[in-house]
C-alpha cells in the first residue's frame, strides 16, 4: 500500500510516520504552476483555492503510483469538511480506484478515528508506534522552530536569500534523523547553522503579523513567497499558524485566546476565524506594525474575519490589509498593494518617531 498525503508543513515528518508503520510512502510534489493547472481542470469552479492545490498534488502522486490518501477532517460549516469525501469522488471518476482516509476529530467521531488508526497501524508493535509518533512529533516541533528563527533573522540578512538557502540545509538535517538520538545529534549543527547567518541587527525593521485560512499562511507557493517578499520590504512576519501550533491546540484548545475574541465574533463560523481575530488583538498587545489577512476566494469563514477588518482596524488604530488568493498566479496587484501598506506602515513608523523625539510617549504602532 502507497499512502501520499497533502503537501503542508514538514512533510517528510509525514513519511516517516507512515514508514515508521511499515507503509511505502509517495511524498506528494511541492505545489507547482502544473499542480495547479491539475487541480483547476478537475474541480468544481467554485471550490475553494486551497482544495484545487491539494486535488492537483493528489493527482501528482497518484502518477508516481500512490493508491491511498491520508488527510485530517474538519468539522462546522468550512467547505474543508467535504475535501476528503470530493476529492475520492473525483478520482474515482478520473479512474483512480484509490481510497481516501479522513481522520476527524475523535471528538466528532471516535469509533471512526480508531478504526482509521487500527487500519494505518499495520499491525506494527505499540512501543514502536510510540517511538514512532514521538520522533515525528519532535521532528515537527524542531522544524517550525528553525523556520519561526529564520523568518526573524530574514530581514536582517546581509545576503540576500540567504537564510531561505539555509533553511533548505537544516530542513536537509531534520530529514536525515530516524530516531531521537539522531534528532538530539543534529540539532547543534542546525545551531550553528542559525549562529553563522550574517546579520544587520542595527538594522530598524517593522513588524508585521500574518493571519488568515491556514493553508494559504502555511505554503509559500500558494502566497507567492509572501513572507519572503515583505522580508526585502524590511518587514518581520510573524504567523501562529504552523502544524506544531495545530497539533498543540488539538490537545488543548487556545481558549483564552478565543474568548479574546468574543467582543468582535461570539460563534466560530467553522474555520479558524475567531482564532484569527484572537491573534490579531494579541499582535496589538505585542506593538506590531500591522497585520496582513490572507484569504483564498469566497472562502466563508475568512469573509467573516474580513467583514470585522475595518472594525478591528479602527478600534484598534492598527492598519490591516486583506489579500484574496485564488488561482490566478499574476502578483502584480497584490504587489503593488503591499507595497503602499508597507510604506504607510514606514510612515506612521517615522511619525511615530517623531513624536517620540518631541518627548510625547506613543505606541510605536
Amino acid at each position: 500500500m502507497k499512502i501520499t498525503f497533502p503537501y503542508m508543513g514538514p512533510v517528510f515528518a509525514y513519511r516517516k510516520l507512515f514508514e515508521g508503520l511499515g507503509h511505502e510512502v509517495v511524498i506528494p510534489p511541492r505545489p507547482s504552476q502544473r499542480t495547479i493547472e491539475l487541480g483547476i481542470k478537475y474541480s468544481p469552479e467554485f471550490i475553494c483555492f486551497p482544495f484545487k492545490i491539494i486535488l492537483g498534488s493528489y493527482l501528482e502522486a497518484l502518477e508516481q503510483g500512490a493508491d491511498l490518501i491520508v488527510t485530517t477532517g474538519f468539522i462546522g460549516a468550512c467547505r474543508a469538511v467535504y475535501y476528503g469525501n470530493l476529492s475520492e469522488r473525483i478520482l474515482h471518476k478520473l479512474g483512480f480506484p484509490v481510497e481516501v482516509t479522513v481522520f476527524d476529530s475523535p471528538g466528532e467521531d471516535l469509533r471512526g478515528f480508531l478504526r482509521n488508526c487500527r487500519k494505518l497501524g499495520n499491525h506494527t508493535p505499540f512501543p514502536k508506534v510510540v517511538r514512532t509518533l514521538e520522533l515525528v512529533i519532535r521532528l515537527i516541533f524542531a522544524h517550525d522552530y528553525y523556520q519561526k528563527k529564520l523568518n526573524h533573522l530574514r530581514p536582517y540578512e546581509r545576503i540576500p536569500g540567504n537564510c531561505s538557502r539555509k533553511w533548505i540545509e537544516i530542513q536537509q538535517l531534520l530529514d536525515s534523523c530516524n530516531s531521537l538520538k539522531e534528532l538530539k545529534e543534529v540539532l547543534p549543527e542546525a545551531n550553528r547553522i542559525i549562529a553563522g547567518i550574517p546579520i544587520d541587527p542595527e538594522r530598524t525593521i517593522l513588524k508585521v503579523g500574518l493571519v488568515g485560512e491556514i493553508y494559504l499562511v502555511m505554503e509559500s507557493f500558494a502566497n507567492h513567497e509572501v513572507e519572503e517578499r515583505l522580508a526585502k520590504l524590511g518587514v518581520e512576519v510573524v504567523r501562529n499558524q504552523y502544524i506544531s501550533n495545530w497539533v498543540t491546540h488539538f490537545v488543548l484548545p487556545p481558549k483564552r485566546l478565543l474568548r479574546q475574541a468574543d467582543p468582535y465574533l461570539k460563534h466560530s463560523a467553522g474555520g479558524h476565524e475567531k482564532e484569527n481575530i484572537g491573534y490579531i488583538l494579541k499582535y496589538r498587545q505585542m506593538g506590531f506594525d500591522g497585520i496582513i489577512h490572507l484569504l483564498p476566494f469566497g472562502c466563508m469563514p475568512e469573509l467573516v474575519t474580513q467583514s470585522l477588518i475595518p472594525a478591528l482596524s479602527a478600534n484598534l488604530n492598527l492598519p490591516i490589509l486583506s489579500l484574496s488568493l485564488d488561482e490566478q498566479l499574476g502578483w502584480v496587484n497584490h504587489m503593488i498593494r503591499l507595497e503602499a501598506f508597507v510604506e504607510l506602515l514606514w510612515t506612521r513608523y517615522g511619525q511615530a518617531k517623531e513624536k517620540i523625539n518631541d518627548g510625547k510617549v506613543v505606541c510605536r504602532s
